[in-house]
């Protein structure tokens, strides 16, 4: 345990000093703050308009975050030959892998939690309150963010950031479009087509973690709404982290 929160807090001081990061969540910040005055253009829906481009930009930001990091944290390593001054102590290749990606949650975390921030202080400039019904919502957009973290982690164990980072973006987009994917595979009259989009649909739906609509319009949700993508999102991150030492493992490092 000792060396996994090493090898995470090494993440995390590398994240803290990107400029990259920082420019992203600037803009996002800024955008955030901008949604009020879209707000005030919006036929009294102000609150709903501002929280449902709050909560866009924050998942926006966090699968970019997630992305830039499960990319590149290795590689880097890999660039810069540090990786040789970690795997000559006695600290295993599972250990790097995990010690990684648990860092990777950190910066993910702090990021989602800075932008919540920033989104409660712009709706209470508005309504002089709170709105706690969107943290559900919150927190599958987080879990959400870890699934990407695991799937950027997993093709950054074999192959080049660009790569990666290609592959990565497009799991996520089949994530979010399987629902219709599945729809159109249902009437498509192509057996390869419609075996991928309706298996896409089954095992990888990532719209089972949007619940903007319900938080925005006060829609009830109800606890399997919450809990269930939660622990299909952990079953996956343990498979992707799982895969991803497998591959790492054998990888020549030389």
């Amino acid at each position: 345990m000792r060396h996994l929160w090493i090898i995470a807090l090494n993440t995390l001081a590398e994240a803290r000093h990107n400029k990259v990061l920082h420019v992203a969540s600037g803009f996002a910040a800024i955008l955030i703050v901008f949604s009020f005055f879209m707000g005030e253009v919006s036929l009294y829906q102000n609150a709903k308009v501002v929280e449902d481009v709050g909560m866009a930009t924050i998942s926006l930001l966090g699968v970019f975050v997630a992305i830039f990091l499960g990319v590149n944290s290795l590689y880097r390593e890999l660039q810069l030959r540090t990786i040789y001054t970690i795997i000559c102590k006695p600290i295993s290749r599972f250990e790097i892998m995990i010690g990684k990606y648990i860092g990777m949650v950190m910066v993910l975390t702090i990021v989602v939690a800075l932008m919540t921030i920033v989104l409660f202080a712009t709706t209470f400039v508005l309504e002089f309150q709170i709105d706690y019904q969107i943290l559900p919502a919150i927190g599958l957009i987080l879990v959400e963010q870890f699934i990407v973290a695991a799937i950027a982690v997993l093709f950054s164990s074999f192959s080049t950031p660009f790569l990666s980072g290609f592959f990565t973006a497009g799991l996520f987009l089949i994530g979010r479009v399987s629902h219709e994917l599945g729809e159109f595979g249902g009437r498509s009259k192509n057996i390869t087509f419609k075996y991928f989009a309706t298996g896409a649909q089954k095992f990888f739906d990532l719209n089972a973690f949007n619940l903007r609509a319900e938080v925005i319009h006060h829609l009830p949700i109800y606890a399997e709404d919450f809990w269930l993508p939660v622990a299909y999102g952990f079953f996956a991150i343990g498979l992707l982290l799982f895969a991803s030492i497998i591959f790492f493992s054998k990888r020549d490092l030389k």
